[in-house]
């Protein structure tokens, strides 16, 4: 009896050192892992790992049922039943009594192995529970919230970007979303509102901005335009049924911020008009092209080679090239986009005339059969070319060459076309771009590309590639002349990037300015004082959401786009405060180097706004450098314009035609953005001659009717515009 106690106690011994090496195991490689290896490590525990209790259950449970008389394999086979019982927490110790009353050492182990079996199920139980009380709490959270917040409605991987770009708000996303997404979020730690009834949730984050000031910020982003447009339009429901103090509040705290595909682009217009300023259509498209533009003016590959810098012209002998590779979405935009802010001059015998861009198109199919481009580009072109030209101040160039090539990539004759089209000139800049298809066809694209350009000896050109989701180790972006475009992580499923645009920023303060300095030019009543300009302030800020459309929007921000092409043009640069060493310039040699001589008197009055001194422009614009790139700023405008299918109006309804606006007549000087035409879309001289028509029609002065100093206040208020954006001007390496 004595070495049968003995064996028991080897066993028994055996088993408490395993199950205690099994507790050291599940502790330290818990506290080693992070939050969501932990929950996959509680719950992969209980569906297979945790077979180790039970394996050291077996020779525990087999000691007790031979020491109670029964045979061998009997025992064992029934420690085999009973541990199946243990699963499902059926402990039957009394069945092994006799020994656990005989062995107190075997009695411990035997409750330490039955406590392990509880503690596993405990632990797998509570991992699924706290998933449950954790929505709760979200949903609860929501409710209650009294902090800024985002709410995103769409689960996709693109909203899940957007949650992960910022950490400072209470963010929630908000969707239908199934039980093993739900799992994986709570896994990640990502807050969602498990709710596709978009109303409830609507209303209550009405409520929260009624309760308190803080501010919602609302992204939709469902990946389908039908819904997108519903939940804007639950918004805009709930806006409009307002009273004006609840309007007023809506307008300060809440921006909704809706993703949609550009052929819906008028729906969604409409539902900006109609949501009091609060809701805002974002067009992915068109982020990366601004992006692209803004980061990548064709003037950032040039140099004194290319650049006359006293007078900010392009030289004679110099084209800019551009080969487009796929004329998709992305592509189209980045298109329009360029030729609305890469506008260059050059000198020619008759004066200053327009230097057009030559883009290359390349496409496998007829891509210049599109509506968007009908309805847009080509429209001034197309009913424009036949017009009879004495009904019309003078016509604008068009703002561009293109040429369309039927060609896919594996055409034979793809590389001929485009080396005949770099090859010309070694002055030349050029420029390609790809985006024609999937991330690995973009990159496999390019890099037979610069394998070409060695072929062929070429340096002067710049490889753009379209790359959406970008991977560490490409060796293809270590090449200097390839840059990466298109990162939508950044530029455009990224929250700031979303919210916080500084070109955005930086044409609300320019619309501000914009609206005051019409004031005092329009109105002879108009007293200019602090609380003017604090009224203005306010005014301007809600009408350019209110009463602004799109279009006027947009000019706005493409002007303040174009800034670094036009400063490159003088040999300068912007860049934010805290990215590199140069010295910062200061006003004064910003204005020396950009209008020395040449500057309006600021001594109008003493007062600014927000440190800028207010202007009254006369008709006072001598020759020089600062006109150029005043001129130039009116034929980018004119490409904008045109970009976006613009027509002139002709001389008749310049003078003829008015709105009844207050009881009175109100001359539109012929824009009409209804019908998509403008007075102002001429040259230079053609705002001469507009001044004149207009200034005998009312009996007024023509400085109370000239529109050209709109074309020099950007860069007049350039210095002012980026210091108060995070911004410093630089010296550039013109060499």
């Amino acid at each position: 009896m004595l070495r049968i106690m003995v064996l028991i106690n080897i066993i028994t011994a055996l088993c408490c050192v395993a199950l205690t090496l099994l507790v050291l195991y599940f502790v330290i490689s818990f506290i080693i892992k992070n939050r969501a290896d932990k929950i996959a490590f509680i719950r992969s525990f209980k569906k297979g790992k945790c077979v180790a209790i039970f394996l050291i259950a077996i020779p525990l449970i087999f000691l007790g049922y031979l020491y109670g008389g029964m045979g061998v394999i009997n025992s064992l086979l029934t420690a085999i039943s009973h541990v199946i019982g243990l699963v499902v927490l059926k402990y039957d110790v009394d069945k092994i009594a006799l020994l656990m009353n005989a062995n107190l050492f075997y009695k411990i182990t035997t409750y330490y192995c039955c406590v392990l079996v509880t503690v596993n199920a405990v632990l797998f139980a509570f991992s699924l529970t706290s998933q449950k009380i954790w929505q709760i709490h979200q949903a609860f959270k929501a409710k209650n919230n009294n902090k800024d917040a985002v709410y995103i409605f769409g689960y996709n991987q693109d909203s899940l970007m957007i949650y992960q770009s910022d950490n400072t708000k209470a963010k929630f996303i908000v969707d239908y979303i199934s039980d093993k997404d739900c799992a994986e979020l709570y896994v990640k730690k990502i807050s969602f509102l498990n709710n596709n009834l978009y109303e409830s949730v609507i209303s209550q984050i009405f409520k929260l901005i009624l309760k308190n000031n803080c501010k919602y910020t609302v992204v939709i982003n469902t990946k389908s335009d039908e819904t997108n447009i519903k939940i804007c339009r639950l918004f805009a429901d709930k806006i409009e049924v307002a009273d004006e103090r609840e309007k007023r509040k809506f307008f300060n705290q809440l921006a909704v911020y809706a993703f949609g595909n550009p052929k819906y682009e008028s729906i969604y217009n409409d539902l900006v008009k109609a949501s009091f300023g609060c809701v805002h259509y974002k067009n992915k498209y068109q982020m990366i092209a601004m992006d692209f533009i803004k980061n990548h003016p064709f003037t950032e590959f040039m140099t004194n080679e290319h650049i006359d810098y006293d007078t900010s012209f392009i030289k004679n002998g110099v084209d800019i090239n551009v080969c487009m590779i796929g004329f998709g979405k992305t592509n189209q935009q980045i298109f329009m986009t360029s030729v609305a802010n890469n506008q260059f001059l050059t000198a020619s015998p008759q004066g200053v005339e327009l230097k057009k861009v030559n883009y290359h198109l390349f496409d496998k199919n007829y891509a210049e059969n599109n509506k968007n481009l009908n309805h847009s580009y080509y429209r001034y072109k197309n009913e424009c070319a036949n017009v009879n030209k004495l009904e019309y101040l003078p016509l604008p160039e068009l703002p561009a060459e293109e040429a369309y090539y039927h060609l896919d990539i594996n055409d034979p004759v793809f590389y001929n076309r485009i080396y005949d089209i770099i090859k010309k000139n070694p002055k030349d800049v050029n420029i390609i771009i790809v985006a024609f298809n999937s991330d690995l066809e973009n990159i496999d694209l390019a890099q037979k590309l610069i394998e070409k350009c060695r072929e062929w000896e070429i340096d002067n050109l710049k490889i753009f590639v379209k790359v959406r989701m970008p991977k560490r180790g490409l060796d293809l972006f270590k090449e200097k002349n390839v840059i990466l475009i298109g990162n939508e992580k950044e530029v455009v499923f990224n929250l700031d990037a979303i919210t916080n645009d500084s070109i955005s920023r930086m044409a609300q303060m320019r619309n501000e300015i914009y609206d005051l300095e019409y004031k005092i030019t329009t109105d002879k009543n108009f007293v200019l004082d602090e609380k003017a300009i604090i009224d203005n302030r306010n005014s301007a800020n809600r009408n350019w959401f209110i009463y602004r459309s799109q279009l006027e929007r947009e000019s706005s921000l493409y002007g303040c786009l174009s800034l670094r092409l036009k400063f490159n043009l003088l040999g300068i640069d912007y860049c934010k405060k805290e990215d590199n060493d140069l010295p910062a310039l200061t006003e004064q040699e910003y204005l020396d180097c950009y209008g020395v001589g040449d500057m309006p008197d600021t001594s109008y009055c003493g007062l600014n706004i927000k440190g800028k001194k207010v202007v009254k422009y006369d008709l006072n614009f001598p020759d020089s450098k600062r006109k150029n790139l005043a001129v130039l700023e009116h034929y980018r405008w004119n490409s904008f314009m045109i970009s976006k299918g613009i027509i002139p109006a002709s001389k008749l309804q310049i003078m003829t035609e008015a709105v009844e606006k207050n009881g009175k007549k109100k001359f539109t000087n012929g824009k009409n953005y209804g019908l998509r035409r403008h007075g102002n879309l001429t040259t230079f001289d053609g705002l001469i001659e507009f001044r004149k028509m207009v200034a005998e029609r009312d009996g007024c002065q023509e400085v109370d009717c000239d529109v050209i100093k709109y074309d020099y206040q950007l860069l007049d208020d350039a210095y002012w515009l980026l210091t108060n954006n995070g911004y410093k001007i630089v010296k550039r390496d013109t060499q």
